[in-house]
């Protein structure tokens, strides 16, 4: 990761912190946007490379706008996405213009209600030079069974998606989705 371009994590305070700190490890510049963008802070390596951005992918609107001001007229050239649907087109069509013209985005989705694959849908703004790349996350095998996967799998599948150009990834497993803790 390149400290020239800003890195966009959108909800990275929860599974997604892992990911954030690594990030900031690498030497990346990361601007997170989050409810309370101050809790992504807590143990982080270096926090003057972390830009705090406090909004609600529940409004599109003023996120786009505090992303805006945060990046300065920088274009984001790498964002990795946890966004609810149906939030996450708006999300995507305020972004759109902060990106750089060869952006890659990663967007993760969530598979704790049902099989992530069958409903989601995948946005249109991201056509080449832009990359854009869905991580579906699964669960994992245990001795007894299955669990959900852990933040640090999830933060290791998302930045797996930044260097791997698979438009579609898996974290974890879904098949057979019956197996679902």
């Amino acid at each position: 990761m390149s400290t020239e371009h800003e890195l966009l994590v959108v909800g990275g305070t929860g599974m997604l912190r892992p990911a954030v700190h690594d990030l900031l490890d690498s030497g990346a510049r990361v601007v997170l946007v989050a409810r309370r963008p101050e809790r992504a802070a807590a143990g982080a390596p270096d926090r003057g490379r972390l830009v705090p951005v406090a909004a609600d992918w529940k409004d599109p609107q003023r996120l786009g706008e505090a992303v805006r001001e945060a990046v300065v007229g920088r274009p984001v050239t790498e964002a990795l996405l946890w966004v609810h649907t149906p939030h996450d087109e708006g999300v995507h069509r305020t972004l759109d213009p902060l990106l750089s013209p060869d952006a890659t985005v990663v967007q993760l989705w969530g598979s704790a209600g049902a099989d992530p694959r069958n409903s989601r849908p995948l946005p249109d703004q991201y056509s080449p030079p832009r990359s854009y790349r869905s991580v579906v996350l699964g669960f994992a095998d245990t001795a007894r069974g299955t669990r959900w996967l852990t933040d640090r799998e999830i933060s290791d599948g998302a930045l797996r998606a930044l260097r791997d150009t698979a438009p579609e990834q898996i974290v974890g497993r879904v098949e057979p989705w019956s197996d679902h803790p």
